[in-house]
């Protein structure tokens, strides 16, 4: 045990953010809003420094934080912001996510999700039709409920993932997922007229999906899927389209 909390003192936090942090969040939000343009060329590091009322080395950590994540690029002539497609190609999957437009997104999810139902069809076993079940039951009773619902549903999809077994598309899908349900999902349910409706015909999606996992019927599976999402994806259009 002492070993051990010897070992846990290196991961003790001391300061949940520090200043070059804050400074790497605030410089990237100004990236991916587009206030921060391709090609935009920061200043010199001093009068930066005295602007921003930091030390140089805050700026040069947040300079390096950002670099790591593939944001900007930095020069013997200076530092600049990447474009969209560079940072897509050799920035981390997180950057790619957060600078992806709504065409991509749908692309990506409608890629990836039902490949991962697939899977799921094929691995599932005993005790993973009792759990998914019980994720099943648990949106059924959440309905009236539309805070509820959405953490019920997101938790019934985020399980299928887990069961297709395969870390690279649980991982991918897993962080795109909290963008597709807060832009896409999370506006339906504080906007579209018809919400009941809406919920009533996920909840029988939910059930036709979970027949064909419990059948390993994987093609039937990855179709329903593939509806699921542009069931969703239809109703999000269609806000846009009133607006």
């Amino acid at each position: 045990m002492e070993n051990n909390d010897k070992l846990f003192d290196k991961l003790v936090v001391n300061e949940i953010k520090t200043q070059s942090d804050y400074l790497a969040d605030n410089i990237k939000n100004m990236i991916v809003s587009r206030e921060l343009k391709y090609g935009f060329v920061f200043p010199n590091e001093n009068e930066f420094c005295k602007k921003l009322n930091v030390s140089r080395s805050t700026l040069r950590e947040a300079y390096k934080i950002l670099d790591t994540q593939g944001f900007i690029h930095r020069t013997k002539h200076g530092t600049y912001v990447k474009g969209i497609d560079d940072i897509a190609r050799q920035g981390n999957f997180l950057a790619s996510l957060e600078l992806a437009d709504k065409r991509e997104m749908v692309e990506f999810v409608c890629a990836l999700e039902p490949g991962a139902v697939f899977l799921a069809a094929k691995k599932i076993d005993e005790e993973g039709l009792k759990e998914l079940e019980k994720l099943m039951i648990a949106c059924e009773k959440a309905v009236d409920d539309s805070k509820e619902l959405l953490k019920k549903n997101y938790q019934f999809h985020a399980y299928i993932r887990e069961l297709a077994d395969n870390n690279l598309i649980t991982s991918a899908l897993t962080a795109y997922y909290d963008i597709f349900n807060q832009q896409i999902i999370e506006n339906i349910y504080a906007w579209y007229n018809n919400i009941d409706e809406f919920k009533m015909k996920s909840l029988e999606q939910h059930r036709e999906l979970f027949d064909a996992l419990k059948n390993n019927d994987a093609e039937k599976a990855k179709k329903i899927a593939h509806i699921h999402l542009f069931d969703d994806i239809e109703v999000h259009e269609l806000k846009h389209k009133d607006n």
